[in-house]
């Protein structure tokens, strides 16, 4: 092993490196989410796979949720995760907890971020957001401004 799969990940042939945890030595920043309109959230009730901005997701019947940012705007959640990140408002809507405190990180570099849902494309500059349970997933920084302020 070398020192660029030390801080970048395992490296497949002729692609970008791999993340299934933080580089050593990576800055964190804090943040939380915003107040935002409720989602709409259901579990899925069948294995199905949900394409993302970043790549595609595996859903597992019964076990994941699947959250609408907007029509063709999808992510899927392990359940405890979900549970832990968001309150129920009532008729399948829910709302990010205010309370939780996530950290993210940034790279320079693109490279391929291994949530548990599946591989996800992260572009140089995406946040790389870290959850409740030590997971990670990417964010475009677009959209993160829009759904997370300083903590």
């Amino acid at each position: 092993m070398n020192l660029a799969n030390i801080l970048f990940g395992q490296r497949p042939a002729g692609g970008p490196p791999t993340l299934d945890a933080p580089p050593e030595g990576v800055r964190f920043h804090r943040v939380r989410a915003k107040d935002a309109p409720a989602k709409r959230a259901w579990i899925a009730e069948s294995d199905s796979v949900v394409q993302t901005e970043h790549g595609q997701l595996q859903a597992r019947g019964g076990q994941d949720y699947i959250l609408a940012h907007g029509p063709d705007d999808h992510s899927v959640i392990r359940r405890d995760i979900f549970e832990a990140m968001y309150e129920p408002l009532g008729g399948g809507l829910y709302r990010k907890r205010k309370n939780v405190i996530f950290r993210y990180f940034t790279l320079k570099r693109r490279v391929v971020v291994q949530t548990l849902e599946g591989p996800q494309v992260a572009k140089p500059g995406d946040w790389i957001m870290q959850g409740v349970k030590g997971e990670l997933w990417p964010v475009s920084p677009e959209k993160a401004r829009e759904k997370y302020e300083p903590a």
